[in-house]
């Protein structure tokens, strides 16, 4: 008679407007957002139980395998609701007096002609998202016989489900994806206003410092992912993640941060460009060669059209702006203006709106490696500075190398995490190129801070020891003044 039970047995997920059968999901995982909620209902004819000799009441257990995946609510109208509701088939002294010996403080639900007026007998829980990962979710079904039964007292039925939470769709994370490259695009048109066309062809003929950068970028940062990863101990899956974002191109946030730190915005510019065209033969290398060295049985895909949407992303902007610099010279001294306090304005903005629509990834990743994985851009700014030193570069071209190295293009490992690596690795994946991409610019923020702090105390410095000499005022060129001032800033 079980088997007849279980195959009436119905349970269905889904919300008010959709709700789908578990036997829908027997060969691939159901999948909520996270933050969002979804009815779990169980729905079983009354008669069915009438018919089982010696069946005395039923109830049901939710289980499961982590916990810190979903939250289980039951919907109820009882104030004070317990965890069990024991649906009692037949009523007599017997039947209370078992349950109550083996189960205490619990909420009954009879079940006769007189409470329950429709043929089927359904119960509700609500289930939310609460941390991205898979789990596997299961509903028991325990039934209760008489005791004078002695082979067996109570049966259970287990329906199964695997549960995978994703990110969150929420319309703050959509406006979030929107206006980010919006903003850059318009971003990128003003820095192409600031290129210079005739000091791109004098990279381009001596390109020392564009190799020293496109080796940096994919000479170091892979070498450097690997060993972070060896040096913390990684899992391969949480090693790989790491690697993808090491061998992806620069960011084309790089150039703003170019900008605030005086940097080279001409090379900035042109190692964006190369180290992403780079990547369409150099990224592909590296996943079949190193990459394997972590788990040879998944098969990395390379986004190729989010490689070119990238790609192009920097070239069209760019060739824009410097359309508009030839043909209205006019505007370049007014964006020189501009440039620097917008760019305050939006790496301001990012950082602000990216924690707050992002501030759940904290709570998926443990504090281990949420700490140490965001060392690859740190390590990268140090050492793709330290290398460029070391290569003779100009002061301004080392800042530019070092910001360059650094900050990698996480939202192609974002997709690579996300749509390459099979389920439920890319869910338990993907907050690493996530935390990293909220971390990267950090410690920028710190250094650029202490940087202004100390260009502001040498001008008062300046100002305190210059108005007055022998009781004289000195009045020199206020030109050169300035000049000084902005060449005094740009060495730091």
């Amino acid at each position: 008679m079980e088997i007849k039970i279980y195959e009436c047995w119905q349970i269905f997920i889904g919300n008010d407007s959709s709700l789908e059968p578990f036997s829908t999901y027997q060969n691939k995982s159901y999948s909520i957002p996270l933050f969002q909620r979804r009815q779990l209902i169980s729905r079983i004819d009354r008669e069915d139980f009438r018919n089982e000799q010696n069946l005395l009441a039923f109830n049901y257990r939710i289980r499961s395998s982590n916990e810190r995946v979903v939250k289980i609510e039951k919907e109820t109208n009882v104030t004070n609701f317990l965890i069990d509701d024991f649906f009692i088939v037949q009523q007599d002294s017997n039947v209370f007096r078992r349950i109550f010996k083996t189960q205490s403080m619990l909420s009954l639900i009879e079940l006769n002609q007189t409470v329950l007026k429709n043929t089927s007998i359904e119960t509700k829980w609500v289930i939310e998202g609460f941390n991205m990962n898979l789990t596997q979710f299961k509903v028991d079904l325990i039934l209760f016989y008489d005791d004078n039964d002695q082979n067996r007292t109570s049966k259970t039925l287990t329906r199964s489900l695997n549960i995978l939470v994703t990110k969150p769709e929420r319309l703050i994370d959509l406006l979030f994806y929107i206006i980010v490259p919006v903003v850059v695009i318009i971003i990128s048109i003003f820095m192409g206003v600031l290129i210079d066309p005739n000091v791109i062809t004098k990279i381009v003929k001596e390109p020392k410092a564009l190799l020293i950068g496109l080796l940096a970028q994919y000479g170091l940062m892979p070498f450097l992912a690997a060993a972070i990863a060896k040096l913390f101990h990684y899992d391969p899956l949480y090693s790989l993640a790491l690697f993808v974002i090491g061998c992806c191109p620069g960011s084309g946030a790089s150039n703003q941060w170019t900008i605030l730190f005086d940097g080279d915005v001409n090379l900035s510019a042109m190692m964006s460009f190369v180290s992403t065209a780079s990547s369409f033969l150099l990224m592909p290398l590296y996943f079949y060669t190193l990459g394997r060295l972590y788990m040879d049985e998944l098969k990395i895909n390379v986004p190729f059209i989010a490689l070119t949407r990238s790609l192009t992303t920097v070239a069209i902007p760019y060739s824009l702006g410097i359309g508009i610099s030839h043909w209205f010279p006019k505007v370049r001294p007014i964006v020189q203006r501009l440039i620097k306090p917008m760019m305050i304005c939006m790496v301001t903005f990012f950082v602000t709106f990216g924690f707050t629509v992002n501030w759940y990834v904290f709570k998926l990743s443990d504090i281990y490696t949420g700490f140490t994985a965001p060392l690859l851009p740190t390590f990268g700014y140090i050492f793709g500075g330290i290398f460029a030193w070391m290569s003779r570069l100009s002061w301004k071209q080392i800042k530019t190398v070092a910001i360059e190295a650094g900050m990698q293009n996480t939202g192609i490992a974002f997709m690579i995490v996300m749509y390459s690596f099979p389920q439920p690795h890319s869910t338990q994946a993907v907050f690493i190129p996530m935390v990293v991409a909220l971390l990267t610019p950090i410690p920028l923020c710190f250094l650029l801070i202490l940087r202004n702090l100390i260009v502001k105390c040498r001008k008062t410095e300046e100002i305190q020891r210059s108005p007055l000499a022998d009781g004289k005022l000195i009045i020199g060129n206020e030109s050169t003044k300035n000049d000084e001032q902005t060449e005094q800033r740009q060495q730091l």
